[in-house]
């Protein structure tokens, strides 16, 4: 009997999928690379919802979509889940939660694709997701000095580890605090190190907003953070230039992306 193995991920932002969208002489290609490869393009609610607000993307959307090895990826809840019940190990289930290109066996599959990204639902959780993104935006003006900087009056990489394990503890006091308080009687037992998804969200802040002293000026500066919970666990990230390169600053200093290639839009070229 042959073993099954988990698919391995390659994830597009919301930018790089849109312009694979627009640009349908571009699929064999990456079809191929993905057959190739043995990847599996990763979609989640982040992208979807973003790409849901450009209606005349939708039909193209959905056939794209079924076009190349698809997968419906876990969300944010459901991977800090389950790096709760793998501590203080890594987690290691896979990501997918459904593979996409199922519906083509389905009745009307193809068609409740369409329905699903017209409905009101997927805009709901766009408008939510645009709520949570302005308040991440006050939350950050508000909170910024709640972590000084060094002794020198500024902020230094030495740093970016305690700010990870603050905002892996702060995240966690939400959902998942009687895990917490687990670790009460010995916080040697609790290892910030398996929150691999808190910890880029926080990392990508902590040089963008604190080393690099920038501050946020559109909404999509925060938008964008929605996208980085998954991508410790995928083989790949395609993701716009600036973000790229921060992503990459990370993975040379930390260990979180260790297990991930870094690409930005220059990946595009490939399959022109």
């Amino acid at each position: 009997m042959t073993e099954y193995t988990f698919p391995q991920f390659i994830y597009f932002d919301t930018n790089i999928m849109s312009h694979f969208v627009k640009n349908e002489q571009m699929w064999p290609k990456l079809f191929g690379y993905l057959r190739e490869s043995e990847l599996t393009m990763g979609v989640g609610g982040g992208q979807v919802s973003e790409l849901a607000d450009a209606k005349s993307l939708l039909t193209d959307l959905a056939r794209f979509l079924i076009s190349v090895p698809t997968g419906i990826i876990k969300n944010l809840d459901e991977l800090i889940a389950e790096e709760v019940i793998s501590h203080p190990s890594k987690r290691s289930d896979t990501l997918l939660m459904y593979p996409l290109n199922a519906i083509l066996s389905e009745e009307d599959g193809y068609a409740n694709l369409l329905q699903f990204l017209n409905s009101k639902d997927l805009a709901d959780a766009r408008k939510d997701q645009l709520s949570h993104t302005k308040l991440m935006g006050a939350r950050h003006a508000k909170l910024k000095s709640n972590f000084p900087p060094s002794k020198s009056g500024k902020y230094e990489r030495s740093q970016v580890e305690d700010f990870g394990q603050a905002q892996v503890i702060q995240w966690l006091s939400f959902d998942h605090r009687d895990f917490l308080e687990t670790m009460q009687k010995d916080i040697d037992l609790f290892h910030p190190e398996v929150f691999l998804s808190i910890r880029l969200y926080a990392y990508v802040i902590f040089y963008k907003y604190y080393l690099g002293q920038r501050e946020p000026r559109k909404l999509s500066d925060f938008g964008d953070l929605f996208h980085l919970f998954a991508l410790p666990y995928c083989d790949i990230a395609v993701m716009e230039r600036d973000l790229s390169n921060v992503r990459g600053q990370i993975k040379r200093n930390h260990d979180v992306l260790e297990s991930t290639e870094i690409f930005d839009i220059d990946f595009l070229e490939r399959f022109c």
